[in-house]
């Protein structure tokens, strides 16, 4: 009675199989096209955000440069969880990723002044 060793195709087997596993995981971890950084600025001055609108795709990796110009002033978005704050002449660099469709507000959360409160904007997510 002949004996077939089956040993060695066994581990050849599973070694392939978990190398085959590695690389599908490293491909589907991979960053994809979409994940490039969009570059915004956006200013406050004057009681008002420039620009008052920003259109981005979803998934958009966004950095933004927020340059607050005469006094301390924020840049809030709620549903984002985004509040920061610039000193006057600041300069304030944050990014995040825009994972929610939608219409967002973004506005001035300080109360150094009642003029702050009407300091608003919108980001449209599509």
């Amino acid at each position: 009675m002949t004996r077939i060793r089956r040993t060695p195709a066994i581990i050849f087997g599973c070694l392939t199989a978990s190398v085959a596993g590695a690389v599908w995981a490293s491909v589907a971890a991979a960053p994809r096209e979409r994940d490039q950084v969009r570059d915004i600025s956006i200013e406050a001055n004057d009681y008002a955000f420039s620009p008052a609108q920003i259109e981005i795709q979803k998934d958009d990796v966004v950095k933004v440069t927020f340059h607050a110009r005469d006094i301390a002033h924020s840049f809030t978005i709620d549903d984002y969880r985004i509040a920061k704050r610039a000193a006057a002449g600041q300069r304030v660099v944050f990014e995040f990723r825009a994972d929610q469709p939608g219409r967002f507000r973004y506005y001035c959360n300080l109360t150094q002044d009642e003029r702050c409160k009407k300091m608003q904007g919108e980001l449209i997510v599509k």
